[in-house]
């Protein structure tokens, strides 16, 4: 029996179950929806602080090549301003007290400033460098040998450039022409005239990227540090070759290298002599000169303060003797920039 006055129980109705299942899924829908939003704001929020900081980069990086290049035009302006006053590779002991040089032509790295942010300037002459398009054989196959290469390797290589260089399609013993070149896995043709650019050295047969690059156990020194195509003149500027170059050149030990510096900076004469009796040839009496440098290699690298990416630029000039400025031979633009320079 049912106790007096209470109604009696109902069971929940199918209905309301389905009426909150509803609410429930409902509910699942709104929290994957805020879950979807929240990852989406996540994301655009990470690609927002990127694009900024790839501005930040863009900015900074284009405010450190326009340095680099107004340092590039103020070396230019200082070499010819050197270049008039007959001071262009004078000694800095010959210079007067207090007085600075106006660049130095020595392949270093040096550091400057302008408006009041700093730059790295470096020059190098290119008639300091063996010219790639005027060697001959028998001084390639010793510079080669001097470099470490077996004396068949070498007369290949030598052998090989030659062919690269002329205008005709026969090959010398131990060459190459296009014959060989079309048989390669990549092929192409030799090109019969002289190199526009040091790096079709890499197209030769038998040049290895070590032996163009250097850096390695095998090879200290590359082909890049020795030869030059911009040099047109048979001959070496001994007053302003570079280490490397009379180091593979001569044959000397780094004893012999250090004394040849030291007596070229406290007096060229002496030395000049001496590398005439080091020659490895007789015939090669002529490859030495003792000029003013004039083919320069002005190479800048500058970084705004405050800009995380500094700026590279060179440019190969030739001052000659023309009163309308330099001679710009070719400009090299975005360069890898040396991170020793800002350890």
């Amino acid at each position: 029996m049912r106790a007096a006055g209470r109604s009696p129980r109902r069971p929940r109705s199918i209905l309301r179950i389905l009426r909150g299942d509803r609410r429930g899924f409902a509910l699942l829908i709104v929290l994957w929806i805020f879950i979807i939003l929240v990852a989406v704001g996540a994301e655009f929020s990470g690609e927002m602080r990127e694009d900024a900081g790839a501005t930040a980069n863009f900015a900074g990086e284009t405010q450190s090549y326009y340095l680099a290049t107004a340092a590039a035009n103020r070396t230019f302006y200082r070499a010819l301003t050197a270049r008039d006053e007959a001071k262009l590779d004078v000694p800095p002991e010959e210079l007067e007290e207090g007085e600075e040089p106006l660049v130095v032509i020595d392949g270093e790295w040096h550091r400057d400033e302008i408006w009041g942010a700093p730059v790295w300037v470096r020059i190098i002459d290119e008639t300091g460098k063996i010219p790639i398009n005027l060697v001959e054989e028998n001084l390639l196959r010793t510079i080669l040998g001097n470099m470490g290469l077996e004396p068949d390797h070498a007369s290949e290589i030598a052998a090989s450039l030659l062919d690269w260089r002329d205008p005709d399609d026969e090959s010398r013993p131990n060459g190459a022409e296009s014959d060989y070149y079309l048989d390669q896995p990549k092929p192409y043709m030799a090109k019969n005239a002289k190199l526009d650019s040091l790096e079709e050295l890499l197209l030769v047969r038998g040049v290895t990227y070590d032996l163009y690059h250097g850096g390695t156990e095998d090879f200290p020194i590359g082909l890049k540090e020795i030869f030059s195509v911009f040099n047109r003149r048979p001959s070496l500027n001994v007053r302003s070759a570079s280490p490397e170059v009379l180091k593979i050149l001569f044959n000397l030990d780094d004893e012999q290298l250090q004394q040849i510096i030291d007596q070229r900076a406290s007096g060229l004469g002496s030395v000049f002599q001496i590398l005439q009796t080091l020659l490895p040839d007789p015939t090669l009496g002529d490859l030495l000169t003792d000029e003013t440098p004039n083919l320069l290699i002005v190479d800048i690298q500058a970084q705004m303060p405050g800009s995380p990416v500094p700026a590279r630029v060179a440019a190969v000039v030739d001052l000659g003797e023309s009163n309308e400025g330099v001679y710009i031979l070719r400009w090299y633009d975005q360069l890898p920039v040396d991170e020793e320079l800002h350890a």
